[in-house]
Order: C-alpha cells, then structure tokens, then sequence
C-alpha cells in the first residue's frame, strides 16, 4: 500500500459566529490558513461547535458553506416542550446546571449590571427575547435557561419583521436583541432609542470592525466573537437585573411571594451562569430577599 501524503495542519482561526448569517471576514485568515485553502480545506471546525454550558449536540446534517448568503433553518419534529418562533421550531436541549466556573474566571472581566430601571405594571407584560438571525442548535438551550423564557422570536435575518416585532409588537415589554455584526449595524440605529429595548448583544466575526459603530449605541453591552467567555455571562446579568426590576415593581404592589421568586431568580442565574458578576448584586438581592420575609 503507497504511502499516504502528510495532511496539513488544522488551521486555528478564531470561534465563529453562532449566527446564521454571519459571513467570516477572509482578514481574518493566515497565510498558513489560506495555503489550506487552496489545497482544499477549510475553515470550519470539523466538529460540532458547542459551549461550556452543556454537551455536544449531534452533528447537523446540513453542510457549512462560506458565503454571503442564509443557511438554511434546521427543523426538527415537534414534541412536548418545544419552543415554536416565526420561522422555526425547536426543543431546547438539556443543560447542565452548572457553568465552567474556571474558564469565566480566567477571562478576569466583571460583568456590570445595568442601573436599576422602574417598571410599571400596569403596562409591563413581561420580556421579549429576539435574534435577528437564526442561532444555532448547539447553542440554544444556553440562551433558553439564562433567560427562562418560553419563546424567542427568530427573524432569520429578515430585518423588516425584526423591526415591526421589536417596534409594534412588543411596546408592553422589555427587549433583549441578540444580533450579528453585519446586520445590526442596519437595525439598531432604527429600535435604538425606542423605549422597550433594553439591551442589545452583537456576536460576530470582525469585533474590532463592528465595535467602531457600536460604540455610539449605548444598549449594546457587548460586541464579541465568544458567547461563552463575554456574551453570555453579561447576558445573564442583564437578564438578572431586570429580574430585580420586576421585583421591585412587584415588592411595591405588595405581592412579596411573587417579588421573591423574581429576586431568587435573578440570584440562581448570576450563581450559575455569570460567575465574575459584580458581587454588589448579590448583596443587594440578598437584602430585597429579606424585605420579602
């Protein structure tokens, strides 16, 4: 049997988008990585790319392709618990009750909250979750337990539907917008100053391109290219934050049963999934939970 040829060396580019129609900026290649290119590799990780927040999903059939355009939406059968959105339906995986605490306090970054913003409930109907691409299935079930929601709405890069989900359909709540870098640099100049955006999220290929517009967007809490490091853990102290809010609009009613879990939540979620958050929250929370005594 003939000798096999050497197989070159797997390139190590940077994490890619989890979102759909992100386009992996070609700046971002070596010379190394190019010279595989031209002899017929790629870019994209043989495997399955997954979080620190729970296992390895099976692999999708679909192939990746390196272009400017959509992939197509994966859909699955539908079963008991599953979430349905727009333009596709999926079951959230099952995730670990625990995150990698090592790898966030590695990153050595404090995750700040937001000042606390009043909600009146007598408008308020609760928080809308929003990507304006379609995210992929290994990494759903992270972004489904951080925000304990039923239902995000997937646009799938169609910013028209986007936009009116964010401008006429959801004025009675607050919005967490997760978005690539190409597509919200057309979108956030137009929901920006709208009063129920709360916080935005970028997740793209190119930060340092895309953090030069966003810069001028003060609800982007961050532009990244690694959900598990900075995006998500900053997320789950949005998400907690507004929690607290809830709370405190609920502590005021005089409905402390209903203010206690939203505080005890908002503290679960920082425990388990933003262990570098800032520990004043947790010493806030803790003295609202004893006001619910």
């Amino acid at each position: 049997m003939a000798d096999q040829p050497p197989q070159p060396p797997r390139p190590h580019g940077p994490r890619l988008s989890h979102l759909h129609s992100e386009p992996v900026p070609m700046s971002f290649a070596s010379p190394q990585q190019l010279a595989y290119l031209a002899a017929g590799g790629s870019l994209f990780p043989q495997q399955p790319m997954h979080t620190m927040h729970q296992p390895r999903m099976p692999r999708m059939t679909a192939p990746h392709h390196m272009n400017m355009g959509h992939h197509p939406v994966h859909r699955m059968q539908t079963s008991p618990g599953t979430m349905t959105t727009n333009n596709t339906i999926f079951t959230p995986a099952a995730v670990p009750q625990t995150t990698s605490v090592a790898a966030a306090v590695a990153n050595g970054q404090s995750f700040k909250s937001l000042p606390p913003q009043e909600i009146d409930l007598t408008q308020f109907t609760g928080f809308k979750f929003v990507t304006l691409d379609g995210l992929q299935e290994e990494t759903r079930g992270v972004y489904y337990k951080i925000s304990n929601a039923l239902h995000w709405e997937m646009c799938d890069g169609q910013e028209s539907s986007c936009l009116d989900t964010i401008q006429n359909k959801s004025k009675d709540k607050r919005v967490f917008l997760v978005t690539s870098g190409s597509l919200g640099a057309k979108l956030v100049p137009q929901i920006h100053e709208l009063p129920q955006v709360y916080a935005i999220y970028v997740y793209c290929a190119d930060v340092k391109r895309h953090k030069e517009w966003a810069k001028n967007f003060s609800k982007i809490r961050v532009v990244c290219n690694d959900d598990d490091r900075e995006l998500l853990p900053q997320f789950a102290v949005d998400v907690a934050r507004a929690n607290v809010d809830w709370g405190d609009a609920l502590l005021k009613a005089g409905t402390r049963d209903k203010a206690q879990e939203k505080y005890q939540l908002a503290l679960n979620k920082l425990a388990e999934y933003s262990p570098n958050h800032d520990p004043a929250m947790d010493v806030e929370i803790k003295g609202k939970l004893e006001q619910c005594k």
